[in-house]
Formats: C-alpha cells, sequence, structure tokens
C-alpha cells in the first residue's frame, strides 16, 4: 500500500528530474507502481472506491420491518434490547455474533429517522458578569485523612470569561458552604461578580414554593446576596448544560487533583486543613495561566464590601431534659449543668458550638445521618446514677470511645450478668473521663494482652487510685469537756 507521503514524495521528484525509474525509488516504491500513479494522476486516497456494497448476506433483511417499527414506536431502545427481542421471537435463527451487524442497521436508521437531540448553543461570555457554583463530590478521588476516608464535597466557583476558580471543602451542599465556597472566591479574587449562577435542586438556595408554584429563592440566600449587591440566577430544572462552565470545571478540577495526588506519591493527609493547603497551592498554580483575562475581569468588577460576613447560622435553643440541643434532625449533648437552660447556638459547617451570652461553653464536630451526637463525658455522672438506663440507651453505641472500651465491656459481659456488667463498664467510663481517656485506653489494652481480664479495681491500680482506704477511728466523747466549755462561756459573759 503506498501512503500519501510516498505520493507526494514521487510527484515531487518527477516533476523535477521527469524520470520515472529514479523518482520511484526516492519514494520507496517500485517502477510499475510509480508509473501507474504518474499516469494515473490520482492520490492513493482519490484512488480508493467507497465501499457500498455487502460482503455477505444480511440475516436482518427478513425483520427489517419489524425492526423499523420498533424503533419507530421508540427510538430509545438500545439495539442490544431489540437483538434479545428477535432471539425469543426467532428461537436458532439469530447468533450472538450478529449483534455487531444489528447494532450499525440501527445505528444508520437513528441517523435517518431518529428523533432531533438537543445540542449546546454557544454563549457570549461578558468580563466581569457571571459566576458559576455548584458542589461535586470527591469521594470517588479517595482522599484520607490519618488513613480514613475523608468523604466530602467541594464547593466550586468559576469566573465564565477567564475561567478563573476557586474551591472550598464542603461536608454538605449547605447555605453555611455557600457563604464559605462565595465568600473565599470573591474575597480571593478581590471584586464581586453581577451575577451568581447556581442549579434549581439545592436547599441552600431554593424553598419549596406554596400550592404548586415552583420554588424561589429562600430569604436568608437572597439577604446575603443583597449585602455584596449580586443578583441570583439558577438555571432551569433538568438543564445542567445551562450550567455548562461548572461543570466542565468540576471534572478538569478533579481530573488535576488526581494527576497532583498521583505525583504526591499519596492520597492520605495528616489533617483537613493540611488538604486544604495542597488544594489552594494547586488553584493557584491552575489559576495563574489566567492572568491576563482574569485582568479584563476584575476591571469590569464592583469592589468587595467592608465586612465579610459570618459563614454560621445562630438559633437559640432550650436544652432538653436529656441534656442535648436540637440542631436540624440531631440532637448534640451538652454539659448536663445546661439542662433546662436557654442558649444560643451557632451552627457552622463542620462544627456546633454553644454560648451562653458571650462566653462558649461547649463545641462539638457537626454530624449528619445519626440521631444523636454525644459525648460520653456529658452523660457518665448520670448513667453512674442511673446504671440500668445503660442497656435501653439511644445512642448506646456512642457510649464506646473506642474499640478497646468496646472489647472490655464484652470481657465484662462475659464473666458477669446483665446490670452488674454495665455498672462496672460505666465506672471505668468514669476513670476515663475523670483521669483521660488515652490513659484508661491504654490501661486497658494492657490488662486484655496480658491477662485477657478486665475490672475496675485494675483500672483504678493502673492508675494509682487506692482501692482501699486507711481505717479511721473516733473515739466517743466524754461529756465533762461540755461543762468545761459551759464554764468557759459563762466567764465570758461576766466580763462583758
Amino acid at each position: 500500500m503506498i501512503n500519501e507521503t510516498q505520493y507526494r514524495k514521487l510527484v515531487s521528484e518527477f516533476n523535477r528530474t521527469k524520470e520515472i525509474t529514479m523518482s520511484s525509488i526516492k519514494a520507496g516504491m517500485d517502477r510499475k507502481t510509480g508509473s501507474k500513479y504518474i499516469k494515473g494522476g490520482k492520490s492513493p486516497s482519490e484512488r480508493i472506491r467507497p465501499h457500498g456494497w455487502r460482503t455477505r448476506k444480511d440475516p436482518f433483511a427478513g425483520v427489517a420491518a419489524e425492526i423499523e417499527g420498533m424503533l419507530g414506536n421508540a427510538d430509545d431502545l438500545e439495539p442490544l434490547t431489540v437483538f434479545r427481542h428477535l432471539q425469543e421471537k426467532y428461537p436458532g435463527r439469530f447468533q450472538d455474533g450478529q449483534l455487531r451487524t444489528l447494532e450499525r442497521r440501527v445505528k444508520e436508521w437513528k441517523m435517518m429517522n431518529g428523533s432531533a437531540k438537543v445540542v449546546s448553543i454557544p454563549q457570549i461570555h461578558v468580563p466581569g458578569r457571571l459566576m458559576e457554583l455548584d458542589w461535586t463530590s470527591m469521594n470517588e478521588i479517595g482522599i484520607t485523612i490519618c488513613g480514613v476516608h475523608f468523604k466530602h464535597l467541594l464547593c466550586h466557583a468559576v469566573m465564565t470569561y477567564s475561567n478563573w476558580e476557586w474551591a472550598e471543602i464542603a461536608l454538605s451542599e449547605s447555605f453555611s458552604s455557600l457563604k464559605k465556597g462565595f465568600q473565599s472566591a470573591v474575597f480571593r479574587l478581590g471584586a464581586v461578580p453581577e451575577i451568581l449562577q447556581t442549579d434549581n435542586s439545592s436547599a441552600a438556595t431554593h424553598q419549596t414554593g406554596k400550592e404548586g408554584k415552583g420554588r424561589s429563592f429562600n430569604h436568608e440566600y437572597a439577604t446575603f446576596l443583597e449585602h455584596y449587591g449580586v443578583k441570583p440566577r439558577c438555571i432551569n430544572v433538568n438543564s445542567p448544560d445551562e450550567n455548562g462552565d461548572i461543570e466542565a470545571a468540576n471534572g478538569h478540577l478533579k481530573r488535576r487533583i488526581g494527576q497532583h495526588l498521583s505525583l504526591r506519591g499519596s492520597r492520605d493527609f495528616g489533617s483537613v486543613e493540611e488538604y486544604g493547603r495542597f488544594l489552594a497551592e494547586l488553584i493557584v498554580k491552575v489559576n495563574g495561566n489566567r492572568t491576563e483575562k482574569v485582568r479584563e475581569e476584575l476591571d469590569a468588577m464592583r469592589p468587595l464590601p467592608e465586612t465579610r460576613l459570618p459563614e454560621y447560622t445562630e438559633e437559640e435553643k432550650t436544652v432538653s431534659a436529656f441534656g442535648t440541643v436540637r440542631v436540624g434532625n440531631v440532637a448534640y449533648s451538652v454539659p448536663p449543668r445546661l439542662r433546662g437552660c436557654r442558649v444560643r447556638v451557632r451552627i457552622h459547617e463542620d462544627r456546633i458550638d454553644v454560648f451562653s451570652g458571650r462566653m462558649k461553653i461547649a463545641s462539638m464536630e457537626k454530624n449528619a445521618g445519626q440521631e444523636y451526637r454525644v459525648d460520653y463525658r456529658h452523660v457518665v455522672e448520670s448513667l453512674r446514677r442511673k446504671p440500668g438506663a445503660f442497656a435501653g440507651c439511644r445512642y448506646r453505641d456512642q457510649l464506646f470511645p473506642g474499640d478497646v472500651f468496646r472489647e472490655a465491656y464484652g470481657i465484662l459481659s462475659g464473666r458477669r450478668a446483665g446490670m452488674s456488667a454495665d455498672r462496672e463498664y460505666i465506672e471505668i467510663l468514669s476513670l476515663a473521663a475523670n483521669n483521660g481517656e488515652e490513659k484508661v485506653s491504654e490501661i486497658l489494652r494492657s490488662l486484655i494482652r496480658e491477662c485477657g481480664v478486665v475490672s475496675v479495681s485494675a483500672v483504678r491500680k493502673g492508675l494509682d487510685i487506692p482501692t482501699e482506704f486507711p481505717e479511721v477511728n473516733v473515739g466517743s466523747p466524754e461529756f465533762f469537756i461540755y461543762d468545761g466549755l459551759l464554764k468557759c462561756e459563762g466567764g465570758l459573759h461576766h466580763a462583758n
């Protein structure tokens, strides 16, 4: 076979020398072939005849009308579905190796007769006008924090003219994460866009309309953007292509993160903060290639307001009889001394802070997917008074601060019956609360490793807490001592 490069070489040499033999040799072909191409005056691609005939009999010719009828009624049918239907209807007539032939037939029919498809419409992007924001899941990237899979999202923002972007770690599609993501982006950029565009589904931005009137922007979101002088805008329902810039940017960013993690040699980080620094450094490098267009964006954008809004919400709560405050669908434990008190709860993206006046009195990690979030230190003293409540406690799994505590409870349950094991475990839990969880954990590991037996007395011994107290004998007082006291008191009265 002669390729286009050889043909061009042949023609070039022949035009220069008018010698077919030498021109053919220099082009890497024999004289007969060179002579044929010179006399024919056509390149190899021009000499190829289109292959418009069949090399073997069409096995589906007899059912062509039936196939077209099925596709005409539902042109979204896949070739495999049609093929399996024909195999069932005509047993033994069609073999699996003939599927490719049917796929070509279906493809040709859809190209000629299929329904119209929605095509993307190119847009004119104006500098400084539009920022698109969306959340994208990072779970498939496989980030771990100290060896534990870190399930999270990125709140990702992109300026559509320059493709300048920024992203912040988020735990959910919440209003708090939106505030953090947007404010981080505009304060990093140093200016404010005219419009912020999001999708139509997020509860962070929308509320369900009453009486079926659709969805509208919720008050918190509208007020937040009003502070920055930004107009909110959303795409139509089920139209992700209208958010095409951010959708494409999500894929590009995740691909870059995956590549840089491969270069790094590890997807594990010592903390969320360390992972955040890695992410920020990567995005800064990417944005460095967009300097010219970013300058055009900044020239057209408005300046930032003087104040950055807090990235949390606050609610007033009364601590329940269970010693908890409810935030959303989760009940969080607080120190039991707050029972019945009115407190102010500050809800961040990743944590809950509890305040009395200006004083922060408790802080706990924000939780999702569980009914309770309980710190055993808050309830252990109540359990000591009511050990029978341990067996049926709704958040009992959270009363094992580590695997070694769970293992210790299993050993106690094997040696003691019912409430006796519960009572002894609660005492161990109390020792952990008052003397340090790490110390008690180490003692339990040592006991299990060395003798396989766990007891409160052994833990106290490991903590150097005396298990027996010295006996103190107090004698009975002699009554004549009181006579002496009375005489002294009378003398004092006379002196006065």
